[in-house]
């Protein structure tokens, strides 16, 4: 019972995921990417609001994820038992799907407060430039790319400082 209900929730999880992909943004602070900048000709106004929301989005984010987190741990705990109550088990359950549906509604009105403060044009290339990074992580062999050449403390070879991701996009 425990291992069928887990594989219920990762593959739950991993449908929301997926259908939450098609209108993800690049990692990292995109905006704030001189390449990325330049190819969607993002203004220093629109840079300064992106940022702004990101950050009032992400503070709340925070909060988000460490409830869902917690009603992730309650839930496991609890199919995990040997005495286990299907109505408790149905309200940890409840509660799991909650705080997740409240992660992602925080997340897409980030994404729908961001693509605001984009023209339509920028929005498609933006897409596209995620789309293309995408399928350059599918495309890279173990080993392959700025990771692979870190040392074992973390820093890139020759010194700290940001280092550009896949081809500097990031």
């Amino acid at each position: 019972m425990k291992r069928t209900m887990m594989t219920v929730l990762m593959i739950m999880m991993s449908v929301v995921a997926a259908a939450a992909a098609d209108l993800d943004l690049p990692r990292g602070k995109w905006w704030e990417n001189e390449r990325v900048v330049a190819r969607i000709g993002l203004t220093e106004e629109q840079q300064s609001a992106i940022g702004a929301l990101v950050y009032e989005h992400a503070v709340r984010m925070i909060d988000l994820n460490a409830a869902l987190k917690k009603a992730e741990l309650e839930l496991a705990d609890l199919a995990g038992r040997d005495d286990f109550s299907p109505t408790a088990l149905r309200k940890a359950f409840n509660g799991f799907q909650d705080a997740r549906r409240k992660l992602e509604s925080e997340r897409f009105e980030m994404l729908l407060a961001v693509r605001g403060k984009l023209t339509a044009a920028q929005w498609t290339q933006l897409l596209e430039i995620r789309r293309f990074l995408d399928r350059q992580r599918e495309n890279r062999r173990p080993g392959e790319g700025p990771a692979a050449r870190r040392s074992p403390q973390g820093q890139a070879p020759g010194g700290g400082g940001r280092q550009p991701v896949d081809g500097g996009w990031q």
